[in-house]
């Protein structure tokens, strides 16, 4: 199966339209900021999810009412629940929306323990697929101008449900990392500006590919970004 990545659009969907052009993909992952209410186009957004069935998150930047009424053409929620396992394709996927904070006091607050809960929740599940929008400290988690910028309490998530693939976003900087036991991290940075990835899933195996769009022209980079 083929998945087209993106996150942070910040509505620039145009983005993703031109990437869904230039690939065959089964499914279309988002690690959420499509934009705000006021950046959205909904009629960019509808054709998208006519074109190919998507699965997101929402940010800290989503028009979230939105997310949680489109459909696919199946019926299906484009948004997953927090702590929702879908399967699709034959993978299982689980997300988790938000940023981190240390209360609720915005409605895309996400906290310690709200993470810890629903790690909790799903840990007996089998998960392949991994989605938050926060990042895990540690992996794939550099900021542009240098430093890191991911949470303990992603990670610590990530170690309990041991997914094969780990999508986050958030950071705006395009990044892989491959685990010694072949567990994948992939932020796929700012799609508002052109990054996207192409993963694949042959058997037990994940070929992870990523993408520049920069006006008309395409870049494939075939080597990790980080």
């Amino acid at each position: 199966m083929n998945i087209l990545a993106v996150g942070d659009m910040h509505g620039n969907l145009n983005v993703v339209l031109k990437a869904l052009e230039q690939s065959k993909v089964d499914l279309l992952v988002s690690t959420g900021d499509w934009g705000d209410p006021d950046q959205v186009d909904e009629g960019i957004f509808q054709t998208i999810v006519a074109r190919v069935p998507v699965l997101t998150v929402y940010g800290n930047h989503d028009y979230v009412d939105l997310l949680r009424n489109a459909k696919n053409q199946d019926g299906s929620p484009v948004l997953l629940l927090q702590g929702e396992v879908r399967e699709f394709g034959g993978l299982r996927f689980v997300g988790i929306s938000g940023i981190w904070a240390k209360s609720h006091r915005k409605p895309h607050y996400i906290t310690d323990e709200d993470v810890r809960q629903i790690a909790e929740h799903v840990a007996h599940e089998h998960v392949d697929v991994m989605i938050t929008h926060g990042c895990a400290i540690g992996l794939a988690d550099e900021v542009p101008g240098g430093g890191h910028g991911g949470q303990r309490c992603f990670l610590e998530a990530f170690r309990q449900i041991s997914p094969r693939l780990y999508l986050c976003g958030h950071l705006h900087l395009p990044q892989k990392r491959v685990l010694k036991d072949g567990r994948t991290i992939i932020n796929v940075g700012y799609s508002g500006e052109g990054d996207y990835w192409i993963i694949s899933f042959k058997d037990q195996t994940i070929d992870a590919c990523y993408y520049k769009i920069d006006g008309f022209n395409f870049t494939r980079f075939k080597t990790d970004t980080k």
